[in-house]
Formats: C-alpha cells, sequence, structure tokens
C-alpha cells in the first residue's frame, strides 16, 4: 500500500472509531434529555463538557506526544520503554489531579453526589482514553483503535439502557465512564519490543507542556461555549443550549481525528508537511471544501432533525446549532495546519499562535455573554477560533 493510500486508510479508520464514540455520547444525552428531562440534561452536558475541557489540561497532550515520539521511535527501531514509564507516569499524577479538581466544581454546579461520583469518572475515563487511543495511532494501529472504540461505545450504551430501566437518574455518566476505562485498558501502551537502543526522554515533556497550551486555547474554546451557557443563562435556556451542543460537537470530531493520524504520518518528512507543498496545500484545502458542504448540509437539515433528536428543545435549539456549526467548522478547518505544525516538531509555535485566537474568544465571552446569553459565548467561539485558524496558516505558509 502507498504512503497517502496508508495515510487515508488510517484517517477514514480514525474517523470512523472516534464518530461511533461521537454518536455514542450524542445517543446518552438524547436518552437523558428524554428520560429525565432538561435540567438533569444541561447538567450532564456540563458535566461531559468538563470532561472534554479537563482532558486537554495534559491527557489529550500526552496522547498527541505519544503519537508523534512512538512513531518516530518505531520506524526507527528503537525501544519506547523510556518514553511510555515516563509518559505513563505523568498520566497517573495528571488523573490523580484532575479527579480532585473535578469534585468541587460538580459540588458548585449542584451536582447529586451520584452525578459526582460520575463527573470524576468520566474525567479520568476519558483523559486515560486521549492518551491510550494517540499511543495506538503512533504505532500505526488505526483499524484496532476503530475495533475498540465501537465495542466500548456499544458497552456504555448497553449500561445507559440498564441505567434507564432502574431509573438511576444520579449515575447516567457511569456508562461513558465505563467505556472509556475499558478502551484505554485494552489499548494502552505497551512497548514495540525493538532490540535497538532506548528512544531519549529528553524533550518530550516540554514537547508535551507546550502542546497542553496548544489544545486548552484552541479545541477548549469549543468546551467554554456549553460551560458559558451553564453559568450565564438559566438552566432551561442551559439545557436547549446543550441539545445544539451535542450535535455540533461530534463534527468537530472530524478534524480531531484527521489531526491525530497525521501528526505520525508526516513526523518523518522534512518539511514536516509544510503548506508550501502543493499536496499539503491540496489536502488542507479539499480538507476545508468537504467539511463545508458537510457541516452546511447539517445546519441545513437542522430544523428537520433536531425537534426529532430533541422533541423539547429541539425547535428552540435550531438557530443555536446552525450558529454553532458556522463556529465548528472554522475550528475544524484550523486543526488540520496545526496537525502539520506539530509533526515537524513545533509544538511551541501552535501553541504560541492559539493564545491568541483564545484570548479574542474568551474575551468576547465574558463581554457578550451577560447581555447576549447563549449566543454570545459561540460568538467568541466563533471569532476566536477564526483567528487561531489563521495564525496557523500563516506560520504553515513560513519557513521554518
Amino acid at each position: 500500500m502507498s504512503g497517502r493510500s496508508r495515510v487515508a486508510s488510517s484517517a477514514l479508520l480514525a474517523t470512523v472509531g472516534i464518530g461511533v464514540q461521537g454518536l455514542a455520547k450524542l445517543l446518552v444525552t438524547v436518552v437523558v434529555g428524554r428520560v429525565f428531562g432538561t435540567e438533569t440534561l444541561g447538567q450532564t452536558t456540563a458535566l461531559l463538557s468538563l470532561s472534554v475541557f479537563t482532558a486537554l489540561l495534559w491527557p489529550n497532550a500526552a496522547g498527541n506526544t505519544a503519537s508523534r515520539v512512538l512513531a518516530i521511535t518505531l520506524r526507527g527501531r528503537r525501544s519506547d520503554t523510556a518514553v511510555n514509564r515516563l509518559l505513563g507516569a505523568s498520566m497517573a499524577v495528571s488523573s490523580v489531579v484532575l479527579a480532585a479538581v473535578t469534585v468541587p466544581v460538580a459540588i458548585a454546579w449542584g451536582a447529586s453526589p451520584g452525578m459526582v461520583v460520575g463527573g470524576v469518572g468520566v474525567v479520568v475515563g476519558y483523559g486515560l482514553y486521549c492518551y491510550a487511543r494517540g499511543a495506538q495511532l503512533g504505532y500505526d494501529r488505526a483499524p484496532r483503535v476503530a475495533l475498540w472504540d465501537t465495542v466500548t461505545s456499544l458497552l456504555a450504551l448497553g449500561l445507559l439502557v440498564a441505567a434507564c430501566v432502574a431509573r438511576l437518574e444520579p449515575l447516567v455518566l457511569l456508562p461513558l465512564a465505563v467505556g472509556y476505562t475499558v478502551f484505554a485498558i485494552a489499548c494502552w501502551p505497551r512497548g514495540n519490543r525493538a532490540a535497538g537502543a532506548p528512544e531519549p526522554t529528553a524533550g518530550v515533556l516540554g514537547f508535551a507542556a507546550w502542546n497542553v497550551l496548544a489544545v486548552v486555547t484552541s479545541n477548549g474554546l469549543l468546551q467554554l461555549t456549553m460551560i458559558s451557557a451553564q453559568v450565564s443563562s438559566s438552566a432551561l435556556e442551559a439545557g436547549v443550549y446543550a441539545a445544539a451542543f451535542t450535535l455540533a460537537t461530534p463534527a468537530s470530531m472530524v478534524g480531531q481525528a484527521l489531526g491525530q493520524v497525521l501528526v505520525p504520518a508526516f513526523a518523518h518528512r522534512s518539511d514536516g508537511g509544510s503548506l508550501r507543498s502543493r499536496g499539503v496545500l491540496l489536502l488542507v484545502g479539499g480538507f476545508a471544501a468537504g467539511t463545508a458542504v458537510v457541516f452546511g448540509l447539517v445546519a441545513w437539515l437542522a430544523g428537520w432533525f433536531l425537534p426529532l433528536v430533541y422533541p423539547a428543545e429541539g425547535a428552540a435549539a435550531v438557530a443555536d446549532l446552525r450558529y454553532l456549526m458556522v463556529g465548528v467548522w472554522v475550528f475544524t478547518v484550523g486543526l488540520v495546519p496545526a496537525a502539520l505544525l506539530l509533526a515537524s516538531g513545533r509544538s511551541r509555535q501552535v501553541a504560541l499562535a492559539s493564545v491568541a485566537g483564545f484570548v479574542v474568544g474568551v474575551v468576547l465571552m465574558a463581554v457578550l455573554a451577560p447581555s447576549t446569553g447563549v449566543a454570545g459565548g459561540t460568538t467568541g467561539f466563533l471569532v476566536g477560533s477564526a483567528v487561531n485558524l489563521v495564525a496557523v496558516v500563516v506560520l504553515g505558509l513560513r519557513r521554518r
């Protein structure tokens, strides 16, 4: 199989896998909204957003780092034992810290004891999932990732049905937590068993630390829109916005799936996937055009399918979803050039570029949300993502 075909195949499998996980998360929120009501939906979605946001504080970056470093180690036929030990220890520490942070936040949001436990489980489980997924893609095992994404999604949905039948409203987050944890156990990196010299660990944590800043300031802006709605709006308005948010979020995973594959695939290119390359430029342009068509179709059909998915909140959430999809498209397109920069080891530049968009977005949210409600959060996300997109494209066109 040629290099391009292999990348395309891996990208497709990774997208399918993350799409299945996104669908499972969507179905969880749909069932929760229908069975337990709008306010429970809003609280559940806010805690899910918290899990994604806290994962950006280390697990996501550790997964991106593992994706790049393990790919380089595998192709160089060097042992990755030291790298896995270092990143694994960092994940253990981060899991404890993030779990401790989740408890007071969930309590402050009025979560019940059962919901707090579920929130902690989702935060820890999703973090471990992000790291293990990145490591497996570094090993070029996209089929394995897609398989376990599917298995654990079905497991989570089965457990959710059991929770609903038993009317265990406070435990509705535990099925997802179990699914993520099982994935992490099945896909945890266990070494490439290479007999060569060990891959040096110098610079690994530094690369990850800069990547933390990059993913927090780019991906985190989307999660802040839901948190902003929870803080600045009534429980009913937040629940309506959650209906739009839960359908817009899976769309953002398309760019993340492609980015996870591009980082290890382009890690050994001399240009690191520079946008000055005609092939790379066509890749970014084609991806932008293709997602514009798909996301535009979602926005156009929102008035039809949203009321079907969320009978109580759907009609009121149509405008929110359409506005969100514009921001999600801009955000998604920016993930591809950012991934190419990461492949060439430029995590510091990606991070500094992302800061500009994040600062602009957060300032707009803080200014607009008190007066315009949920639309203010979406506006901050859209404008901040546009600033970030321009920044990473400019960096990609510049010579290193």
